[in-house]
């Protein structure tokens, strides 16, 4: 039986409201391990960027070893038909602004430029696959790893103009990479906290996002995920 399980978010806050659950319903095992429904279940906070959370991953998988693990945080919508607060599963990941400046200013990725085989493994067609699908329904979306947080009108334009994903972050292709290369099954879940628009934080659905994304959390351990992973 498959009964390891690990919650993966850059900050404590986007898993507050889980943590309390926890807190109420699991029993504590050690420091933020639980043990609920028969699952070991650790939470893990990778920090923010990818190379905080490549280290943090790294290092825990160094004495752990997981049966599944779930990257759960909130997102900036790059695809204006995402809707705000809305928990979307998110099925890939690309790294953006790795490769060369154009002078038109578009960044050209190392499989355009011919550097890597874009289907070199992990990478399909040139993304980072996932190959986990959750327990509960939940609408698809594709991801979007950068740098910064985008708020630049002409910046955003210019990424939109090229290739890009639907939901933007700042750590999932970090994630996603390091669960390929392992063979770690996996699955990442992101809330619509805001669009990727003018920087403006006073239109930003934060407290929602958490919230909901919180929730599906819970009623996947609940109702679901125990039987999924057996």
């Amino acid at each position: 039986m498959k009964n390891h399980i690990a919650l993966v978010s850059a900050t404590e806050k986007e898993l507050a409201p889980f943590l309390q659950y926890l807190n109420v319903e699991a029993a504590p095992h050690s420091f933020q391990t639980f043990h609920l429904h028969g699952l070991q279940i650790d939470i893990l906070f990778s920090g923010i960027g990818i190379l905080q959370t490549t280290y943090t991953l790294m290092d825990y998988l160094s004495h752990r070893h997981p049966d599944l693990w779930i990257q759960a945080g909130i997102g900036g919508a790059f695809d204006p038909q995402l809707e705000l607060e809305r928990v979307y599963h998110i099925e890939s990941e690309m790294l953006s602004g790795f490769g060369a400046e154009a002078p038109d200013g578009h960044i050209m990725d190392p499989f355009r430029l011919g550097w890597s085989d874009p289907d070199a493994y992990p990478y399909t067609g040139g993304i980072l696959q996932g190959d986990y699908s959750p327990c509960l329904q939940v609408e698809k979306a594709s991801g979007m790893t950068t740098f910064l947080s985008h708020g630049n009108k002409e910046h955003i334009e210019l990424l939109r103009s090229g290739t890009h994903g639907q939901v933007e972050n700042m750590e999932g292709a970090a994630f996603f990479y390091i669960s390929l290369i392992r063979r770690i099954p996996f699955l990442s879940l992101r809330s619509i906290s805001n669009l990727v628009e003018v920087r403006d934080t006073s239109r930003w659905k934060m407290e929602p996002a958490i919230r909901n994304l919180n929730q599906l959390l819970i009623e996947m351990l609940e109702h679901a995920l125990p039987h999924l992973i057996d």
